[in-house]
């Protein structure tokens, strides 16, 4: 099987609004953090990811490989890995239910 292996950095921003607007438009997808104290501002953080054929690992990748932190040097090496043949078994399991 081939495996199309994406990393996607994160990401940071600040914004300005109410707290029901930010939330209403970020929360799904942002962790959002209060900056100083009720003015307003608002910091929104959004973790990196990797997508193995479009779907989202990040919580498999870092546990196989025991870390906290998903970067792009993990993601690179994992795809180092699998180029040679060595593909994790929560990639077999995921393959074998595609496959039914």
């Amino acid at each position: 099987m081939n495996y199309n292996i994406e990393y996607i950095p994160s990401e940071k921003m600040e914004i300005q609004g109410s707290k029901s607007e930010i939330f209403k438009k970020y929360g799904k997808e942002w962790h959002i953090r209060e900056q100083g104290s009720g003015n307003g501002n608002w910091l929104l953080i959004k973790k990196s990811n990797v997508l193995i054929n479009n779907k989202s690992y990040r919580k498999e990748v870092l546990k196989y490989y025991g870390r906290e932190k998903l970067t792009e040097k993990l993601v690179n090496r994992l795809r180092k890995e699998i180029e040679d043949r060595h593909i994790p078994d929560f990639l077999k399991v995921s393959a074998k239910s595609l496959s039914v």
